[in-house]
């Protein structure tokens, strides 16, 4: 299990949670085994298929077992902390699919919710997200109102999931400077304006099938706009849920540990006594940034929370260093986990970053020199 005999370790009581348990027996008997070559040769839609089994997509509903103690929202973070630990890409490809669940549990458009929830909290499809870029001064898809809809053009600078997805959230901005999101489908098969384009290789989560895709001359239905709000409001609302730590960084931090300790016999002693220290100062940040989501609404303390996740995404990166440290030359060739993992540290980094994350990692980066 990851993160197994350290502070890092699943609660006994979330690790006994029915859904936790599916999760962890996927992760461990079908994911881990070809973590390597998934993060090299793609994301099979097989694992999300997996995952769809074992019941992952029904996150948003899913409630705990009756006396296990367990909030709703604990079994959500272990499920991020054990997929990204166990395989980021699919991890990766995987948490997509929430951003359209969680916007249409909150639409106006009951039509639309009622429509296409039920396909995605069962997997039966596969959705994917394109929207980060709305917090951009020039945001690089626009949208205007049409007959019976709106038409969306631009080019979206990635989109994850992109061959073995196929349904998607949208965001455009419009002339008086709304966000406006719209469901769509997505993936080569949508025929719709949604082409996908060159663009450079991604050097970290190569794997999660992430493209640039043009967006010529999309026509939406009235029927598939999920919401329409103010692009202050949006922003303002992204940046206060990106100012938490993500379960995500976690999970990389426990993978981490795990490597650290397996090569602690050939590296030397001192190699597991960093583990268990890094371990340790995980556990601490995780208590602490968990406890600020679960104690507090979510618009207070935004300067600790972000300083918090500041601080797990600098420990994940000193961690990562250590393990191709440790690791030795090796590290250095695509299939390494430590490369890998050093890779993955960096771009935790960037996912989901907000002018705020990018001050606190700096004064980070300043307190350690």
């Amino acid at each position: 299990m990851p993160g197994e005999g350290t502070a890092l370790d699943t609660d006994p009581a979330l690790a006994r949670e029915r859904l936790v348990a599916a999760v962890t027996e996927a992760a461990v008997t079908e994911l881990r085994p070809v973590a390597e070559r998934t993060a090299l040769d793609g994301v099979p839609p097989a694992h999300l298929d997996e995952l769809a089994r074992r019941g992952a997509y029904g996150l948003v509903g899913y409630e705990p077992s009756r006396g296990s103690g367990c909030t709703h929202d604990q079994v959500v973070r272990a499920v991020h902390e054990i997929l990204s630990a166990v395989d980021p890409s699919t991890w990766f490809v995987y948490t997509q699919h929430f951003a359209l669940v969680k916007a249409l549990t909150k639409s106006d458009n009951t039509e639309l919710r009622d429509r296409r929830l039920p396909e995605l909290v069962t997997g039966g499809r596969h959705a994917t997200a394109g929207f980060a870029y709305l917090r951009h001064p020039s945001p690089p898809v626009t949208a205007e109102q049409v007959e019976g809809g709106w038409r969306l053009r631009g080019r979206m600078p990635w989109m994850t999931g992109w061959t073995i997805t196929d349904t998607a959230i949208l965001g455009a901005v419009t002339p008086d400077d709304r966000a406006l999101f719209v469901r769509v489908d997505s993936g080569p098969e949508a025929r719709n304006g949604l082409v996908a384009v060159d663009s450079p290789p991604l050097w970290a989560m190569g794997g999660t099938h992430t493209t640039a895709v043009e967006v010529r001359d999309v026509l939406v239905p009235h029927e598939d706009v999920i919401s329409l709000e103010p692009r202050q409001d949006w922003a303002l609302a992204y940046d206060t849920e990106n100012a938490n730590a993500h379960p995500a960084v976690f999970g990389h931090l426990r993978a981490a540990v795990d490597l650290l300790l397996a090569a602690a016999p050939r590296a030397g002693a001192a190699y597991e006594t960093l583990a268990h220290r890094l371990a340790d100062q995980a556990a601490r940040l995780r208590t602490e940034a968990y406890a600020l989501r679960d104690e507090l609404p979510p618009d207070k303390e935004l300067t600790a929370r972000t300083e918090i996740r500041a601080a797990a995404l600098d420990l994940g990166v000193r961690a990562a260093t250590a393990c191709v440290a440790a690791t030795g030359g090796r590290a250095v060739q695509y299939g390494d986990t430590a490369g890998r993992l050093a890779r993955e540290a960096l771009f935790h980094l960037i996912q989901a970053q907000t002018p705020q994350l990018r001050e606190a990692t700096a004064g980070v980066t300043l307190s350690g020199i």
